[in-house]
């Protein structure tokens, strides 16, 4: 008896370091509509996502959140595509891309630059930033406070596309989503395949 206890005990020690106390999420499909997104990934089950384009064009874009009621979502995961030619950097890397998404945090306050690594997407460069800064609690209300946020942004050139990728929550809810967004980085999918 008393070894099977300690084969029990070891056992959900093993598992709680595997997968963590924390339940387990699971994740639907999505497939883009709008052909200048031209993918398919993962998104976590239960999420909202809505496509959507910017002024003139500018850029092709899909955003998923928590589907909170009375409340504003805090997680966002979002995925946004430019073509080449509508973006105002030189040079076009997605060097200089990941360098302007940092100047432009910087503009929040208290915001600071927490790794910065590079490596590689799907075959494809890319640079990987994560970030902390504040920002207010609520959209409106005169009683809106600061909160520390969190973010994480995957940056990559495709053909002549450049694909920005990003995780923001609060600093204190950042690890509840972390491990998903990674899956869902893993699991998107290019139409095209070129």
């Amino acid at each position: 008896m008393k070894k099977l206890l300690i084969f029990f005990i070891t056992g959900a020690v093993s598992m709680t370091s595997i997968f963590g106390c924390s339940n387990r999420l699971k994740f639907e499909r999505y497939s883009s509509k709008d052909p200048e997104l031209n993918l398919a990934m993962d998104f976590v089950s239960g999420w909202l996502y809505s496509e959507h384009r910017g002024e003139k064009s500018s850029y092709a874009g899909v955003v998923f959140y928590e589907n909170k009621k009375g409340d504003v979502p805090k997680a966002l995961i979002g995925l946004t595509v430019r073509t080449e030619s509508k973006v105002k950097l030189e040079p076009k890397t997605t060097e200089a891309f990941a360098e302007d998404i940092i100047s432009k945090r910087r503009k929040f306050k208290e915001m600071e630059l927490l790794s910065k690594s590079y490596g590689k997407f799907s075959g494809i460069d890319a640079v990987n930033i994560i970030m902390s800064y504040k920002i207010s609690d609520k959209l409106y209300g005169a009683n809106a406070k600061l909160i520390s946020a969190k973010e994480r942004v995957v940056v990559l050139k495709k053909n002549d596309k450049f694909y920005t990728i990003r995780y923001e929550n609060t600093a204190k809810e950042f690890n509840k989503f972390d491990k998903a967004f990674s899956h869902i980085l893993d699991s998107i999918d290019f139409k095209d395949n070129k």
